[in-house]
């Protein structure tokens, strides 16, 4: 899938190198070929090996530019999160050489003319407009020697205590899904979760957070006994917050946490796995996420070992897990969610 957007940026930025392609979780499998001297950076794995299937020199990390200095371009297709745009936009004008440029683009219903003009006030530079089709927005602006404001003073890798879970303030940051809250899915899946795992044994249970976001359902497992639990993601941010929030509750040697895309680098069977698998990429719905998911979690489980997932209720997950799955059951549901129990 193409994310036009991009394309739209280097048609026009990368016209001659150097320069560095700032990409989010927007879709990058029909990425162009990498113009001469251009690179990319990435905040989510899946996106980086991607971007390095199509020829590019790509790192992923949590927006982090320290290692850049005196760029003549930098490219950046704007990202879902108001703070992850300020502190990315604010980053790469202060890698910028005098006189570089910096592209962004993004639609209108996403904001872009907001976050143009106010770079363009904190900056004193002139937002330079090109618009494309679907209301496409398409601005450059040109480094200047003025000194520029910040557009958000709050130190972006932070992380925060923000969120109250059962006695536990955990820690998150903006950048991770429903970063400063306890997301309603995830809360109806736990809601579930004692029930299910009545007459087990919990402590010799293994256990996987598949998408752990800041590490929610991880977390519960570990404080429900589970003698090891791994969790995974594909942001680098969250995994950062989710490393953090399970040493709140237990010593490293009864979890793992690690940076993947649906734990395609994870080999150890499970006899459980959680999951509230995403279904937009950037901001597109797109539904094969789930069936990534669904793989993921048969590859992963023991014979006879469950999965619990909880999705909208308009999914048709039922359908999706039919073939991969010796059993399939609704353990609960209402108008927003249902919980499933897929046995392997």
């Amino acid at each position: 899938m193409a994310d036009h957007p991009v394309a739209a940026l280097l048609r026009s930025a990368a016209t001659c190198g150097p320069g560095l392609l700032v990409l989010d979780e927007n879709p990058a499998g029909a990425l162009p070929l990498p113009p001469p001297q251009w690179r990319a950076l990435a905040n989510r794995c899946d996106v980086q090996h991607q971007t390095q299937a199509r020829g590019w020199d790509c790192i992923c990390n949590d927006f982090e530019f320290s290692g850049y200095g005196n760029l003549q371009r930098a490219a950046y297709r704007v990202s879902k999160e108001k703070r992850v745009v300020e502190h990315v936009l604010q980053a790469l004008w202060q890698t910028l050489a005098p006189g570089g440029e910096l592209w962004i683009a993004g639609y209108k219903q996403e904001g872009i003319k907001t976050f143009a003009a106010r770079a363009a006030a904190a900056w004193q530079a002139i937002a330079m407009l090109q618009r494309g089709d679907g209301g496409l927005h398409l601005y450059r602006f040109t480094r200047g020697e003025v000194a520029p404001m910040l557009l958000n003073e709050q130190d972006y890798h932070a992380l925060m205590p923000v969120i109250e879970c059962n006695g536990l303030t955990l820690y998150s940051k903006p950048g991770i899904f429903a970063w400063d809250r306890i997301d309603a899915g995830s809360a109806f899946l736990l809601a579930q979760l004692p029930a299910f795992l009545e007459g087990r044994d919990g402590g010799t249970l293994q256990a996987l957070d598949l998408g752990c976001g800041y590490g929610l359902l991880a977390l519960v497992l570990l404080r429900a006994g589970c003698a090891r639990v791994f969790a995974t993601d594909n942001n680098a941010a969250a995994v950062a917050a989710a490393q953090r929030n399970l040493a709140l509750v237990a010593d490293q040697e009864r979890f793992e946490v690690s940076l993947q895309d649906c734990a395609d680098g994870l080999h150890a069977p499970v006899d459980l796995v959680l999951c509230n698998p995403p279904f937009h990429q950037g901001f597109t719905v797109e539904g094969a996420l789930t069936d990534r998911f669904l793989a993921a979690a048969r590859r992963l489980l023991k014979p006879g070992g469950e999965a619990l997932f909880v999705v909208n209720a308009f999914i048709p997950l039922e359908r999706k897990a039919a073939p991969l799955f010796a059993d399939v059951r609704t353990l609960a549901s209402d108008r927003s969610f249902k919980v499933l129990a897929l046995r392997r």
